[in-house]
């Protein structure tokens, strides 16, 4: 049985085993390593979870370089921006994904079991740029391109119908003493006669 370390979205974490590592069930079974020997069993939601590590992943494979995989940049809930490149591709599973990655900057790997509800995306990037916005170079930069980027969008927000009008539906009766012409009708009546 993998040993694993579970992380919970509010920062507590617990040890303990698991008998796979998956997460396409919504709760996940933990036989805890507790200091304290009172608590053997832990019955988790993976909505719980923020990340689930397995403690011994296996070595990376003689002759794969960290440099030559992909990049991505896992993007949490909590603000935290994970960078790794990615061994091998991600196990999309019910609940959340399994990921085999070498964290950036380390030649550890990790095998990580990310619950979908503590992550807001996962970005492949071509490389690792730590730069605010404002000092990078590229087609984003140049003040032109901003402004008419910022002219499309207020235009397609703009193209967006409003609430629709309402012709002689039941809105325009109710509240009217018999006999008062309500605005559908008043159009009606304006409208000629064929």
């Amino acid at each position: 049985m993998p040993e694993v370390i579970v992380s919970f979205l509010d920062g507590e974490s617990v040890y303990g085993e698991v008998p796979i590592l998956h997460l396409d069930d919504p709760f996940l079974e933990v036989e805890l390593h507790a200091l304290d020997g009172n608590a053997r069993q832990a019955l988790v939601p993976a909505s719980s979870v923020r990340q689930i590590e397995a403690r011994q992943p296996p070595p990376l494979e003689a002759g794969k370089r960290p440099e030559d995989m992909p990049r991505v940049a896992l993007h949490f809930l909590d603000g935290e921006v994970f960078r790794a490149q990615v061994v091998n591709p991600a196990t999309l599973q019910r609940f959340g994904a399994i990921w085999d990655v070498v964290e950036a900057g380390r030649d550890e790997r990790r095998l990580i079991a990310i619950p979908y509800t503590a992550i807001k995306a996962a970005f492949y990037v071509r490389h690792w740029d730590t730069r605010r916005p404002e000092e990078r170079e590229g087609p984003d930069s140049d003040p032109e391109r901003r402004r008419l980027a910022e002219m499309q969008a207020r235009i397609g927000r703009a193209g967006f119908p409003g609430p629709a009008q309402h012709k002689s539906g039941l809105l325009d009766r109710v509240g009217r003493s018999e006999g008062e012409v309500g605005p559908s009708q008043r159009d009606a009546a304006d409208e000629p006669q064929r």
